[in-house]
């Protein structure tokens, strides 16, 4: 498959505060993926993003789109030589133009071209309405069409769900993998939420003080976290000893468990039971489906999946 982006040994450090947002970063985006820097705030990751797009200039490094040299020690091309569209966190909708004219803002399009764009993201009908009077998820559609109708290598997307309230949350991360999957569209996603980078993502890059610490499909880093500050960034983990870790929903509590414990705690999460086991060595947590369970009562329990050996 085609890599879109090509990233070799970029590396941004911010002055005040010498602090480090790229570290020596290495990677590549393939044509057609929707692929995920995750992070927490200060990973650096909004800056990688930025770097992309020209509107930040790196130390050093390569940055190539479609085999085009965007970015290195000779070259330092402008966003609208890059090929790339961003959408950011607030959708930079003007709010004086219709639906229609934000779409086509600052280009030359065609009826069709426009008809096109409206009819794929599900605009049509609403192209002569102003942004106040449309929701929140029609925005989201509006920002990408205007950024879709360019037809660039990549589509930029700066944490695009952050605002977004938990109940509309689903949709939206609905739809914007749909569209993005119907125009056959490059993507590199921004996001601090594991949530939304699990549901819409090929592959993930987990970020963390300018590092790259493992790059992965989804099933991939979850199940095969590379050290432990993956694996805990991206789900519990319980302590079986020194260096072993296992998932809760990967502990048992069974009538024919090899080994037994006391019921300490259990929280209540809706979908499951979180619950605390207390063994002579250790504290466990596990996950169960179980009302019967209660604190104090002593139980067996067994492991059903991957013990990991993780260093700190």
């Amino acid at each position: 498959m085609k890599e879109i982006v090509k990233i070799k040994n970029l590396q941004k450090t911010f002055c005040k505060g010498n602090i480090c947002v790229a570290n020596h970063i290495n990677l590549e985006i393939k044509e057609g993926e929707i692929f995920t820097v995750l992070g927490k705030s200060g990973s650096g990751k909004t800056t990688f993003l930025r770097m992309i797009a020209g509107l930040e200039k790196p130390d050093g490094g390569e940055i190539s789109i479609d085999e085009k040299v965007v970015f290195d020690n000779k070259t330092n091309l402008e966003p609208n030589q890059r090929d790339i569209a961003v959408v950011f966190q607030n959708y930079a909708l003007l709010p004086h133009l219709s639906i229609a004219s934000n779409i086509t803002f600052g280009g030359k399009f065609s009826k069709k071209e426009l008809e096109d764009v409206l009819e794929k993201t599900n605009l049509k009908g609403i192209e002569n309405k102003y942004p106040h009077e449309i929701s929140g998820g029609q925005q989201q559609r509006v920002a990408l069409a205007r950024a879709i109708i360019n037809k660039p290598k990549i589509l930029l997307l700066d944490e695009p769900l952050s605002n977004i309230d938990t109940e509309l949350r689903g949709i939206l991360r609905s739809e914007l993998k749909e569209m993005i999957r119907k125009f056959n569209i490059t993507a590199l996603f921004i996001t601090h939420d594991k949530e939304d980078a699990f549901y819409l993502s090929d592959r993930i890059a987990i970020m963390t003080g300018g590092d790259i610490r493992q790059i992965g499909t989804p099933k991939e880093i979850y199940h095969n976290p590379i050290d432990l500050y993956c694996a805990n960034f991206l789900g519990k983990m319980t302590q079986i000893d020194e260096d072993r870790y296992i998932r809760p929903e990967h502990i048992e509590i069974c009538q024919n468990g090899d080994f037994n414990a006391i019921i300490k705690n259990i929280i209540f999460y809706g979908s499951f039971y979180e619950v605390i086991l207390s063994t002579k060595s250790s504290e466990l947590m596990c996950h169960s489906f179980d009302d019967t369970l209660e604190i104090g009562m002593s139980v067996n329990f067994r492991f059903n999946g991957d013990i990991l050996s993780l260093k700190h």
